[in-house]
Parts: structure tokens; C-alpha cells; sequence
């Protein structure tokens, strides 16, 4: 048996990072990581524009009072004819300026005559209103960068940018395997209990920046266990829910191994979790092995597929903040085991409170759950009000925009 950091050296060493990319529609980019940098192919603005609703004359002029008016500038405009000195266009935000060498007086600082044809300024403000060509970025300018991962924001800009498509880093492609004689599917509608892991473990997946192939459910029995296997092609990753550990009917491990998986580790000195197994097979393809215990599942799929996911990527794609947090218990010396308490926080995220049946078969308690402390193994013992690292869910879990 293994230590808890053992187990996610061993996954970092093993797993290589991927080189392969792909191509995808900038509309679907969102959480898609940049194989490389991306440089804009216009300038933005693209020409010098208004930044408000006003006048422009040119800057030799401000010394003058009156101009005449000869029309206007607005925004849709491409473009707009310049003028003498002594006239003025009403220009409008976001209008293109009309040649060079002017300023823009705001629309409260001057009066129109409209049967005169004419503009008195009342007020000058030392200030231009000129958003000119290129401020934000230039063309051939790299604004977005290899390794960033795309969001709302980072994909507006692509937009401006005009870029279309995106250079990005391939999903690990995963196929899953839920176990089971006790589960109720459409092949065993006299079993026991439903199969929850397999909606954990699938929207993980997604969640965390992989791409799920496949999901397939079987008994408890090796012949129909190698008949699935043997019915998978290419994927990066196989993960697999239940029958690892050592009873009479885990076979999973058995059939792996006779199909040429060499086991990195298999049981690892944590809680809850232990049974939870990591290996490889030829040509850089990996295995996952999580407990079929849905909170064991849960704990073991969230430390160690993210742990998998960023040597994929060959970054932290995935970071397991933790933050300190008060606690509102007395929390006893832990054992020889790392553990990972289940906890909730209050309203105001600024203190937590550990749930005090940590049993690993209470759904209920994972789902009321705000996130876990990782008490290292013979920690000492947490004082009431102490301060303590934990990990939240939604600090992983919610979507950044």
C-alpha cells in the first residue's frame, strides 16, 4: 500500500503529455486549451473612431469659437470624408474620425444652429476623445497564447481578432466501464441499486476537460467483462467503477493484466479510496480503476483523474485550490491513512463544519457537501476555531467565465 502522494507522483511520472492538437470552431472553443499562440489578423480599432457623441474639428482650430457645420459621422460609417479648417462634423461614438490631425469636443460643451449651419463651442476640456487605430491590438500581434484556456471573454476577443478557428489540444479520448451483478440496468432490471457512478464519473470527465466515448455496463463475470474490452478501439484512458478490489468476484484486474495492463499501484493508504488502482498498457493508453462505493467513486475521481488530466495536458489545467477556512469543530488526531473529510461551510464561506458521520456510503452527506479537508496521515488533532486548508467544490467545479 502506497502513500497519497506517492500514487499522484506516480501518475505525473507516467502519464506523458500529449502533443496532439486539433482544429475547432471558435464558437465551440469554450475550456479548449491553445496548442499555440494566436495572433489577430486586423487591427482594433480598425480605423481612428469617436469615443463619444460630439464634434470634430481640426486641432489648429481649437482656438476658434464658431465653425461651420457640413455634416456628420456615424458609427457604421467606413468611412467619412475629411473637411477644411473653420468647418465641423457631428460626429457619434464609436464614427470614424475623418482624416488626421483632429479632436472631438463633447456634445454638452457646444450649441448647433441648425438654420445657420453653424457650431459655438461654450466650453473647451483639455482632453481627446480619439480611440485611434490599433490601441487595443495591432494585426500580427499575438493576443492569445499557447496553454491559455479559452473562456467567454478570451473567445470575444478571438472574435475581434477574426479568428475563426482555433488551434487547441485534443481531449483525451476515455471509455467507461461500470461493474456490477447489483446494479439495475437494462439487461438487469431485477438488480439491486442504480448506477449513480456512472453519472459521476461522466460528467467528471466532461467537467474536468476530457472527452467520453463510451459508457458500458456489465456483471460481475470475466467472459462478458473481456467481450466489452475487446469491443473498444482507440482511447487515451479507460476508467472503470467497481470489482478492483481483492474479493472472489473483482475481476477486473484479473482481465486487465492478461491484456498486457502493467499495475503502477493498486491500493492506496487513504480514506476513502483505498482500493483505487492506476496502470498503463502499451503506446501510452492508461487505466483508472475507481472503488464502486459512489463516495469512494466521487473522492478517488476528483483527486486523481484531475491528477491525470493535468500530466495529459503537461499544466495545471485543473488547480485544487485550497483555502483556509475556520473550523467550527474539534476534529480528533487522524490515523496512518490520509483522509478526506467531507465538510459544509456557512453562508459566508468563512468558516466550515465537518459532517460528523463520514461513512462513505451516504450519498445524501456527498451531495450536502461544500468540499473536503485532506488530513494528512497522524495530523494532530484541530481545535476548535483553528484555521484549516480545505478544497471546495465549486472553486474547481463552476464555470469560469
Amino acid at each position: 500500500m502506497i502513500s497519497y502522494n506517492k500514487a499522484k507522483s506516480l501518475i505525473q511520472i507516467n502519464v506523458k503529455k500529449s502533443k496532439k492538437t486539433e482544429f475547432v470552431d471558435l464558437f465551440q472553443s469554450n475550456k479548449r486549451i491553445l496548442s499555440e499562440n494566436i495572433k489577430s489578423k486586423v487591427d482594433q480599432p480598425r480605423l481612428d473612431l469617436s469615443a463619444m457623441d460630439g464634434m470634430v474639428i481640426f486641432e489648429r482650430d481649437y482656438c476658434r469659437d464658431k465653425f461651420r457645420l457640413i455634416g456628420e459621422s456615424k458609427a457604421g460609417d467606413k468611412f467619412s470624408n475629411d473637411f477644411k479648417t473653420g468647418e465641423a462634423k457631428l460626429i457619434f461614438t464609436g464614427a470614424p474620425v475623418p482624416g488626421t490631425k483632429k479632436i472631438i469636443i463633447p456634445k454638452e460643451n457646444f450649441t448647433v444652429d441648425e438654420n445657420k449651419k453653424e457650431i459655438k463651442i461654450n466650453k473647451k476640456i483639455n482632453q481627446n476623445f480619439i480611440r485611434k487605430k490599433g490601441i487595443d491590438f495591432k494585426k500580427n500581434q499575438e493576443c492569445l497564447f499557447k496553454n491559455a484556456v479559452m473562456n467567454l471573454r478570451s473567445m470575444a476577443l478571438a472574435k475581434s481578432m477574426k479568428v475563426k478557428r482555433l488551434n487547441v489540444k485534443k481531449k483525451p479520448e476515455i471509455y467507461l466501464i461500470v461493474t456490477g451483478d447489483e446494479l439495475i440496468t437494462q439487461k438487469n432490471k431485477s438488480g439491486l441499486i442504480e448506477s449513480s457512478n456512472e453519472i459521476l464519473i461522466s460528467h467528471l470527465i466532461s467537467k474536468f476537460g476530457g472527452k467520453l466515448k463510451k459508457v458500458f455496463t456489465v456483471g460481475d463475470k470475466i467472459d462478458d467483462f473481456q467481450k466489452t474490452f475487446d469491443s473498444l478501439d482507440y482511447f487515451d484512458l479507460l476508467i472503470t467503477s467497481g470489482g478492483i478490489s481483492r474479493g472472489k468476484y473483482d475481476i477486473v484486474k484479473k482481465v486487465l493484466v492478461k491484456n498486457n495492463l502493467n499495475i503502477l499501484f493498486d491500493r492506496i493508504a487513504i480514506k476513502p479510496g483505498k482500493p483505487t488502482t492506476f496502470g498503463k498498457f502499451k503506446k501510452e493508453r492508461y487505466f483508472l480503476g475507481l472503488p464502486g462505493n459512489p463516495v469512494s467513486c466521487f473522492i478517488s475521481m476528483f483527486l486523481f483523474f484531475s491528477n491525470y488530466i493535468n500530466s495529459y495536458y503537461g499544466f495545471d489545467f485543473l488547480k485544487l485550490h485550497q483555502r483556509k477556512l475556520i473550523s467550527k469543530n474539534q476534529i480528533k488526531k487522524n490515523n496512518s491513512l490520509t483522509s478526506f473529510l467531507r465538510i459544509r461551510t456557512n453562508n459566508k464561506l468563512n468558516s466550515f463544519s465537518i459532517f460528523e458521520n463520514q461513512d462513505s456510503s451516504l450519498q445524501k452527506t456527498l451531495n450536502q457537501s461544500d468540499g473536503i479537508v485532506i488530513r494528512k496521515p497522524n495530523s494532530k488533532a484541530v481545535k476548535k476555531g483553528d484555521s484549516v486548508d480545505v478544497i471546495l467544490f465549486r472553486d474547481i467545479l463552476d464555470n469560469e467565465i
